[in-house]
């Protein structure tokens, strides 16, 4: 995920009414970037925009969600992907997941609730790794400052030393 301010979210669901439910949901939680999709194939249509977040159905008419996950991680492996499926399987879900999806939530009457945690956890884990990146850089940046003075001062003491004399 790049923008954890406004992600761009994909909702992917064949059903309009479900899709339409994902979608108002994820607005009444101050989401407003989002395109709604009823096929894997409008998904990867519009996947040249770099989502951040997408959201799919597993089981779909023109391709599976694992389909849609392979071909979205090949443009961009840092795209977090939740599925939403009515199948309650352990071993599908766990499938998933070990092939890179963030998230697989079953459609029950808190699914809505689990994903927009999930989806908060997501953009709460980006940022942290984000600020460790910038630590990293940060102190990178000094040690490599902090070694030029080094070497600007051994140079001075070696080409000019009367001025650099060191007694004890």
């Amino acid at each position: 995920m790049q923008n954890t301010r406004n992600p761009l979210i994909f909702v992917v669901i064949e059903s309009k009414i479900y899709n339409n439910l994902v979608v108002g949901f994820l607005k009444s939680k101050k989401y407003r970037n989002i395109m709604s999709f009823t096929s894997g194939a409008e998904c990867i249509n519009n996947i040249h925009l770099k989502p951040d977040i997408i959201i799919s159905s597993y089981a779909m008419e023109d391709m599976n969600g694992l389909e849609i996950m392979k071909l979205a991680k090949e443009k961009d492996p840092e795209v977090d992907f939740f599925f939403l499926s009515a199948q309650n399987n352990v071993d599908v879900a766990v499938n998933l997941v070990k092939r890179g999806a963030y998230d697989y939530i079953v459609k029950d009457d808190k699914a809505l609730d689990r994903l927009a945690k999930s989806i908060e956890n997501a953009i709460n884990v980006t940022k942290s790794v984000k600020v460790q990146q910038g630590f990293k850089i940060g102190v990178i940046g000094f040690f490599i400052i902090l070694f030029i003075i080094i070497l600007i001062i051994l140079s001075l003491a070696i080409f000019f030393p009367d001025d650099f004399s060191f007694t004890f």
